[in-house]
């Protein structure tokens, strides 16, 4: 069962599941479920927000059919479970699912109704997606959630004129997209009769600048006093952020864990051991998660699990690793970090230190004028091949400066 998840299930599924009017999905395997960097598995974010939805009171047959939707059969399956043997709803024999493991082994449920299941909670804001995340798409027309934020702001706040002459939405559109707001999520737009590919595309052309913080591609595609700033090199992400231009009050100042910096910045070096830190932009600093799902049978070859970074400065500060690891035998195994550049700190060597902690200051191997934007990694080895476990998933936490 768990790889058979792992083989369809993912980040993303087929586009053409997410687009208005789409015909309930059918459990015929689709080799077109791609494989990206976040699988649906259960504790990740898609994961998790497929889990809350199907646990959800107002849960029905008929939500389950016509709005994700399912075929009939795969609908009913939930419904059989989550309602109990008794058939009825909200009684004392009503059951809960806790994870996709159990979600996938109900009769009628595999991999289409499953990526049906994450194309829904993804387009009604169920799973936590950072800002450059893919929601879905809609009569063929991608969406990050930033784009998503952006369209829905327009749509849920300008007038009937201004959506047909500034943002050059059809009549027929604009006027179903004033009848029907506030729009909430971009699926519930994007399945709006008379809202088209046209509608959808204009909406997202006229609001292309984005906003502090935003997913950018270059030049040009920040607001005004941003810039672009973070894209790697290594083509790693597409995206780098919008970062200010303005200078920012306090900044270069000492700080420490009792006395922080002034508004819009942090405090660093105090992650490395430092008692005395100095304040830079808040931005130049961020956490980025990796859900490897990664399993570990006694592999005395390494395995990699890797995670890009976009939107810092130039060069790192501090680096930590946190470590969601389970493992029988965790002091058998070795772990090393490499940066985007190439260079590689020993980050637990367990033969010789024990048991890896779960958050672990890198103060070894990795310069401080290397590479911090794009693809790091992260590889363990099992030298004794005593032990299995997985890896579930690792943090970066950063900070960064120029050079």
């Amino acid at each position: 069962m768990n790889s058979r998840l792992r083989r369809f299930l993912s980040f993303s599924s087929v586009p053409l599941l997410l687009s208005c009017g789409a015909a309930a999905v059918s459990d015929t395997p689709a080799e077109a479920l791609a494989v990206q960097t976040q699988e649906l598995a259960t504790g990740t974010p898609a994961g998790i927000g497929v889990v809350m939805f199907l646990n959800e009171y107002a849960l029905t047959f008929n939500v389950l059919d016509t709005q994700v939707p399912l075929n009939a059969l795969a609908a009913q399956s939930i419904i059989n479970y989550r309602f109990g043997p008794d058939g009825i709803p909200h009684t004392a024999d009503d059951k809960r699912f806790v994870s996709i493991e159990q979600v996938d082994a109900l009769p009628q449920v595999g991999p289409a109704a499953l990526a049906a299941l994450e194309a829904y909670a993804r387009g009604t804001g169920r799973v936590e997606l950072p800002v450059d995340g893919w929601v879905g798409t809609y009569q063929g027309v991608p969406f990050n959630v930033a784009e998503a934020r952006r369209v829905l702001a327009v749509v849920n706040t300008q007038s009937l004129t201004a959506l047909q002459s500034t943002y050059n939405v059809p009549s027929a559109a604009a006027n179903a997209m004033v009848a029907a707001r506030p729009f909430y999520d971009i699926l519930t737009l994007g399945r709006l009769p008379a809202v088209n590919t046209v509608a959808l595309q204009n909406l997202k052309a006229a609001t292309q600048l984005g906003e502090e913080g935003d997913p950018c591609t270059g030049a040009g595609t920040c607001g005004t006093n941003l810039h672009c700033e973070g894209k790697p090199y290594d083509a790693s992400s597409l995206y780098g952020r919008c970062v200010t231009t303005l200078a920012i009050p306090g900044d270069h100042e000492s700080c420490s864990r009792f006395v922080p910096c002034q508004e819009g910045l942090a405090c660093h070096g105090l992650d490395s051991g430092a008692t005395e830190g100095w304040c830079r932009p808040a931005w130049m600093s961020g956490e980025f998660t990796a859900y490897a799902d990664l399993t570990l049978q006694g592999n005395t070859t390494p395995l990699t699990a890797t995670q890009a970074v976009v939107g810092l400065a130039t060069v790192p500060e501090d680096i930590t690793v946190e470590l969601d690891l389970a493992h029988n035998n965790p002091s058998k195994l070795v772990l090393t970090l490499e940066d985007p550049g190439g260079e590689t700190a020993l980050l637990w060597d367990g033969p010789n230190e024990g048991t890896p902690p779960k958050r672990i200051p890198v103060t070894r191997g990795i310069p401080r004028d290397g590479t911090i934007n794009g693809l790091w990694k992260l590889h363990i080895v099992n030298p004794s091949g005593v032990g299995n476990g997985k890896l579930r998933e690792w943090k970066l936490k950063l900070t960064s400066r120029w050079d």
